[in-house]
């Protein structure tokens, strides 16, 4: 069997969506998988992936969810990959490492995998790609005492009192599955998008994606968990990297399976896990 590789052109979204709900995944619906090809962002220069075809039959797929982000002053390109799919008669000819090179060759653009089936590590450590996290820090509800902290949960109280930035993220995210919230004291704020999600024997994580001010999020990153989460079995949950201390009074929890990432601009403390397959297909985040 030979096939080609060739950027996505958007008339082949429907073939996709059907190789992956055939092949890849029927637990997901066609509908769900074409979420990855509407995203309310990334408009210009849209990327949506690689395809691998045997004259007009798509076999194989590489997902990309591309953003623009602003990573201090500028604006940064972000790929996230999503569904790595090759049919199985067309691997062992190499198709599977054409597709990942082409796919991380601009040197503009920093790159994330943030789902990866643990049978692919070994591998993704031979393709240029490095490991961006291995643990994240878990906190529970202590009912230790606190003070000058607010949590603000309405979305659209949170528009009006969030700098451009922040704006910016609440408003690519409208409508998606995350939880947004504000926290503020009398000196300074951060936004954090959730991930909510039962996981581990029904414990209930609140999962962030994204914070705003890594500074704020640190100092006080134990004691917005006690104000976030209800009575019960439930952690806040945050990949290491997002604090900037060992974590004080954390659990210390191995992920299943590394993320990885490909960049020459941007520092590890600023890719998160925004704009991503997490949020547009609804997954829980591992």
């Amino acid at each position: 069997m030979i096939a080609t590789l060739r950027p996505v052109r958007l008339d082949d979204c429907d073939a996709i969506c059907h190789l992956l709900h055939t092949f890849m995944n029927p637990d997901i619906p066609v509908e769900r998988w074409q979420r990855l090809f509407n995203a309310p962002w990334c408009h210009e220069q849209p990327d949506l992936g690689i395809v691998a075809v045997d004259g007009e039959e798509i076999v194989g797929f590489h997902g990309h969810i591309c953003s623009y982000r602003t990573v201090g002053t500028r604006k940064r390109r972000f790929v996230n990959f999503t569904s790595w799919y090759l049919r199985k008669e067309y691997r062992g000819h190499g198709l599977g490492r054409m597709m990942l090179e082409m796919a991380t060759a601009d040197p503009e653009t920093t790159y994330l995998v943030c789902s990866l089936s643990p049978k692919k590590i070994e591998y993704f450590k031979t393709l240029g790609l490095d490991v961006l996290e291995t643990e994240r820090l878990l906190w529970k509800k202590d009912g230790h005492a606190f003070e000058n902290l607010e949590l603000l949960h309405d979305p659209e109280k949170i528009l009006t009192r969030g700098n451009p930035d922040e704006v910016e993220i609440l408003e690519d995210h409208r409508g998606l599955p995350v939880t947004p919230v504000l926290v503020s004291t009398r000196c300074t704020q951060c936004l954090l998008l959730l991930s909510l999600a039962k996981k581990k024997g029904g414990t209930l994580y609140y999962d962030v994606l994204y914070r705003s001010n890594p500074g704020m999020f640190t100092d006080r990153v134990g004691d917005i968990a006690e104000a976030l989460l209800p009575d019960g079995n439930a952690v806040f949950a945050a990949d290491r990297r997002f604090v900037e201390n060992d974590g004080h009074g954390a659990i210390v929890e191995r992920l299943q399976s590394p993320r990885f990432y490909k960049t020459s601009r941007v520092k590890p403390r600023n890719i998160d896990l925004a704009y991503s397959e997490i949020v547009l297909l609804d997954l829980k985040l591992d």
